[in-house]
């Protein structure tokens, strides 16, 4: 991004080179048409960076929650199964306890994550020049993102409750 603004410095600054030189009122006119093309698009590949990298932080975030929550589900799940069978096993549990304290850990980090990519968001929607559907994807976006998050909350809380469940077993 910094190339593009540094490549339509410098062409801006040698364009106005060539006018001072050349004092033709026909090729001022095309220079500065030329001039507001070059702007227009780079307003335009402006935009669309914006765009595409806040729909890329959502869809990456959404898909890391996704995959920790079928994590934590998967655990719950090897968790339940051991309970039924009734065997327990101390070692066992401190793994299961180890790996549930770092999902949970994983789940803040997320959180904040997912806060200061809406943060990010809300930003780019303020300062871009984005359509009513372009803002309605990212926003909807951004609703999904606390959705997940939701469901990762509520995986986690089945998950301790398995622990417990496991645990009582001794």
């Amino acid at each position: 991004m910094k190339r593009l603004i540094l490549l339509f410095i410098l062409t801006l600054f040698g364009m106005s080179r060539v006018v001072a030189q050349d004092n033709n009122p026909s090729q001022t006119t095309d220079l500065k048409a030329y001039v507001d093309s070059l702007s227009t698009k780079l307003n335009t590949l402006q935009h669309d960076y914006d765009y595409l990298y806040c729909s890329h932080e959502i869809n990456r975030l959404q898909f890391e929650l996704k995959d920790l929550m079928h994590d934590v589900n998967f655990d719950s799940n090897a968790i339940l199964i051991k309970c039924f069978l009734g065997r327990y096993d101390s070692d066992l549990y401190s793994i299961y306890r180890s790996g549930y304290n770092s999902q949970v850990d994983l789940y803040d980090a997320f959180k904040e994550s997912v806060e200061g990519v809406q943060r990010a968001v809300r930003l780019r929607i303020l300062s871009s020049n984005f359509t009513q559907n372009e803002i309605d994807v990212l926003m909807n976006g951004c609703e999904t993102l606390d959705r997940c998050l939701s469901a990762l909350q509520s995986a986690l809380d089945y998950c301790e409750l398995v622990l417990g469940m496991y645990r009582d077993l001794k």
